[in-house]
């Protein structure tokens, strides 16, 4: 880094008597300022011309006390320019670093002038408006000269011998060695001493020089005070920047980057320029001038007001549409794929909800519609009907035998669309239940009716079923076939204990256990089913004889047992009185003899003889009374 002090700048406005300022006097590194000595300097052309180049000197203004001015002017001194003129530029910058291009920084605006062919004279080249600058770090002056070959002009910086107090620097492209900033004297020609002279103008000492540029000259270095430090007018063009700018470009051209009224070039400073149809001074959207300086409207890129968006044109489809609606349906314009677009979604107004018109399949649940998938296909979850794909919305669809448009059972279609029939799984008038099966013992047999006993279905359990609660049909109420041992006591039958063991009540023929009945059961010698004795089996069911206790054919008597001496004989004869069985009258009285022998007297009573007389009796009268009462029970 350069370090900061004089460079034995020469100051030539000491002669003038200067006192009060220390602007007031140009400056220079020359011994001699005013002169150039003919064919010193050399450049880098050929026989067609010189080259572009730049020729250098840098000041260190704050080291002299200049930590802000202005430079008014600038004047270097001309060699020889030969087939002229050419467009001298006239740059500035600031440097902290070592004098390279690349550490230049640019402070102003190039000034360009016009030289035409001369010899050994000085160019001035005034600063309209003075370049301000407030800085500690050095000011270089560079004087661009362009390329001469295409027109075959020559251009020599001027220059002389005399003495100078910091070396110029010469850049040169089109050479070798010179293709960054160099110092003269190390390329040769050590009395090429380049002529520059700054003139930092006598700003501040109250006199205006209008010839140097000022208009004003307040006495001080104060901008904003109405005179401004570059001894102009305050007002915005001047060059500086004072209160209520925002730039200061010294002119008043707008679009330059600084517009007229001092703010940077842009939409939203107030004036109109290159490429704005508007500008009022904000960026404020929807107020007539929008925030990118067009009238506002939709189609200029600003999304303002009641605009959705607004992609700066009023082509539909791409987005956004003509009316700054976003593309869709619903917005009022009709784009691709719509057949309709009423600005709304609303369905049942003449164009639905997807732009498309009402219909079933347009995709769009419309009046009277449960569903509208957009398409004609049933079974999809929504028919050819707009309804819900489902038994009893009318459209017959896989799983379905029937459809009837209803969920009505036994209408001949039932609720879940199978004719109506025993097996459909719907239970429908005259059936119990229906399991959707035509099985019997499942709970719901095939003729639609509970399991049970007179339904008609054969179950598990059941001999028969003639679909009855009758008995003696052939198949009795408890399902069993009618026979006699089955529980139920039918025609021909006195009872039924559902067995065929005989003696307990009732026997295997469907009888009352009782002699008679034509089941020999215990205490029975025999049955042979009916009341009349003497056939075989007497009315008591033992065998025919004497000694039954039933009198039959060919007895006189049967007491029931074989016993003589009785009054009935085991022969079943009756016994006489006499011992021996004799016949009454034997004894020659008429009277029987106990015990065989007369032993009674004659006309006396016998009380043996009366009692066997009486049982006699009383056994002729049983019989007849027992044989009636057999006849009763049976």
């Amino acid at each position: 880094m350069i370090k900061r002090g004089f460079f034995g700048v020469m100051w030539f406005g000491a002669l003038l008597g200067a006192t009060s300022s220390a602007y007031a006097v140009p400056i220079t590194q020359n011994t001699d300022p005013h002169s150039t000595g003919l064919g010193i300097s050399t450049a880098c052309g050929n026989s067609s011309g010189t080259s572009q180049a730049s020729y250098y000197r840098a000041f260190d203004l704050y080291g002299m006390g200049i930590p802000a001015s202005g430079i008014r002017s600038v004047q270097f001194g001309v060699d020889a320019l030969y087939n002229g003129p050419l467009e001298i530029l006239v740059k500035f910058y600031t440097l902290t670093s070592t004098l390279a291009v690349a550490n230049l920084v640019p402070i102003g605006s190039p000034t360009a002038v016009t030289v035409p062919s001369q010899q050994g004279t000085l160019v001035t080249v005034p600063l309209n408006p003075n370049l301000s600058f407030d800085t500690q770090d050095q000011i270089v002056v560079e004087v661009f000269v362009p390329d001469g070959q295409a027109t075959g002009a020559f251009f020599y910086f001027g220059s002389n011998s005399a003495g100078q107090s910091a070396p110029g620097y010469v850049r040169a492209p089109a050479c070798v060695g010179m293709e960054d900033i160099t110092e003269l004297g190390s390329l040769g020609n050590g009395n090429m001493h380049i002529v520059m002279t700054l003139d930092v103008g006598t700003c501040g000492d109250s006199i205006a020089e209008i010839s140097a540029g000022e208009t004003c000259d307040d006495g001080n270095a104060v901008s904003g005070d109405g005179c401004d430090v570059n001894c102009t007018v305050t007002a915005c063009g001047n060059g500086v920047l004072t209160n209520g700018e925002t730039c200061d470009d010294g002119n008043t051209v707008s679009g330059d980057g600084c517009d007229s009224n001092c703010k940077p070039t842009g939409c939203g400073n107030g004036v109109v320029s290159a490429g704005e149809a508007c500008d009022d001074g904000n960026t404020v959207s929807g107020d007539g001038c929008d925030s990118n300086c067009t009238v506002t409207a939709c189609g200029n890129g600003v999304k303002a007001g009641a605009e959705a968006c607004d992609d700066g044109n009023t082509v539909s489809d791409d987005g956004c549409d003509a009316n700054c609606t976003l593309t869709g349906c619903g917005n009022g314009i009709v784009t691709g794929g719509e057949l309709c677009d009423d600005g709304n979604t609303v369905g049942g107004d003449g164009c639905d909800g997807n732009c498309f018109n009402p219909a079933c399949g347009n995709g769009f649940v419309g009046v009277g519609e449960t569903c509208d998938d957009g398409n004609d296909v049933s079974g999809d979850g929504c028919d050819v009907n707009c309804t819900a794909t489902g038994c009893g919305n009318g459209v017959l669809t896989a799983d379905e035998i029937c459809e009837d448009g209803n969920t009505v059972d036994g209408d001949g279609c039932d609720s879940n669309c199978t004719p109506s029939f025993c097996g459909n799984g719907i239970v429908t008038l005259g059936e119990d239940c229906d399991d959707g099966n035509t099985t019997d013992g499942d709970g719901c047999d095939s003729n639609c009716k509970l399991p049970a006993c007179g339904n008609a279905i054969l179950n598990e359990g059941e001999a028969c079923d003639d679909g009855n609660k009758s008995d003696g049909d052939g198949c009795d109420a408890d399902c069993s076939l009618t026979a006699c041992g089955n529980g139920i006591v039918t025609l021909g039958e006195e009872c039924d204990d559902g067995n065929d063991v005989d003696g307990d009540g009732c026997d295997k023929a469907c009888k009352s256990t009782t002699c008679g009945n034509g089941t020999r059961t215990e205490g029975e010698d025999c049955d042979d089913g009916n009341d009349v004795d003497g056939d075989g089996c007497d009315t008591n069911c033992t065998a025919t004889g004497c000694g039954n206790d039933v009198e039959t054919e060919g007895e006189d008597c049967d007491d029931g047992n074989t016993t003589d001496g009785d009054g009935c004989s085991a022969t079943c004869k009756f016994e006489s009185n006499g011992e021996g069985g004799g016949a009454a009258g034997a004894g020659g009285d008429g009277t029987a003899v106990e015990g065989g022998c007369d032993c009674a007297v004659a006309g006396a009573s016998d009380t043996k003889t009366s009692a066997g007389l009486f049982g006699a009796l009383f056994a002729a009268l049983l019989v007849p009374f027992r044989r009636r009462r057999r006849a009763a029970q049976g």
